[in-house]
């Protein structure tokens, strides 16, 4: 299991400069055995799910003029089920859900644990089942072919594209979640795209006053995000230079296999 502790790189004030050292020595001192997390020494724990959202505005000037760049609103909270104490933590499997933006804005369902000072102990460990309701997409338009062939695989899904196209420019298709989208392909060719979701088992140690959708995609390698399980959406769209695009989608579910 890969454990990543997440802080942000930015200039912070005094107390988070105090809570960032705070979360690195911890850090530093559990172990990982296999799924069993062994703490220095025993805590009291809350078990549950890290609700964390953000929303992106825009800077502006007095006067309607921007300024600068994105301003990240983010809120966050642990939903207890359960509290211990123990020095020995079990990483049960269970569902997660990330969505992450291009702006950062996003939302984070992740499992794990909270400790009394803040403390944010979270796991994934990917298991996915894929489950579409149909093998393809299909769109006919009057001088207009495609069709998406999709085959589930372990960590997400291939889509094969056959097209014929006359009046349309391109293609698109897009993977949907609650608030944000993928574009896994685009074109006027025949072609491929295959999209993976978290396929490496992740521990993650970070503080509740600390942690946003954006940092956990940067400590990931990724601008934009879509993992988990739950229900997503998977869109087709013929365009065309002077009239509507044509749309078909699909709804799929991704359950803990």
């Amino acid at each position: 299991m890969r454990k990543i502790t997440l802080v942000p790189d930015s200039k912070l004030s005094f107390l988070k400069r105090k809570t960032k050292k705070l979360v690195h020595s911890f850090s530093e001192d559990i172990t990982v055995e296999d799924n069993l997390l062994i703490l220095p020494r025993e805590e009291k724990i809350k078990k549950g799910i890290l609700l964390c959202s953000s929303s992106a505005t825009l800077r502006r000037y007095r006067g309607g003029v921007q300024y600068g760049g994105m301003l990240l609103s983010v809120s966050r909270k642990f939903r207890e089920e359960e509290e211990t104490t123990s020095r020995e933590l079990f990483l049960e499997p269970e569902e997660y859900r990330i969505e992450v933006d291009v702006s950062g804005a996003g939302r984070l369902e992740v499992p794990g644990f909270r400790l009394d000072n803040g403390i944010l102990i979270l796991y994934i460990t990917p298991n996915y089942v894929f489950q579409f309701p149909q093998g393809s997409i299909t769109i006919y338009g009057s001088e207009d072919f495609v069709q998406i062939t999709l085959t589930p695989t372990k960590f997400g899904f291939k889509g094969k594209v056959s097209l014929n196209l006359e009046d349309a420019e391109e293609v698109e298709v897009i993977l949907k979640g609650n608030n944000t989208r993928e574009l896994l392909f685009w074109g006027c060719e025949e072609g491929e795209f295959d999209y993976e979701f978290i396929k490496e088992p992740i521990l993650l140690i970070s503080h509740e006053s600390l942690i946003t959708p954006k940092e956990l995609a940067n400590v990931l390698g990724e601008v934009s995000l879509i993992s988990g399980h739950g229900e997503f959406e998977l869109e087709t769209k013929l365009k065309y230079p002077l009239k509507k695009d044509m749309r078909e989608s699909i709804k799929f579910r991704v359950s803990l296999g």
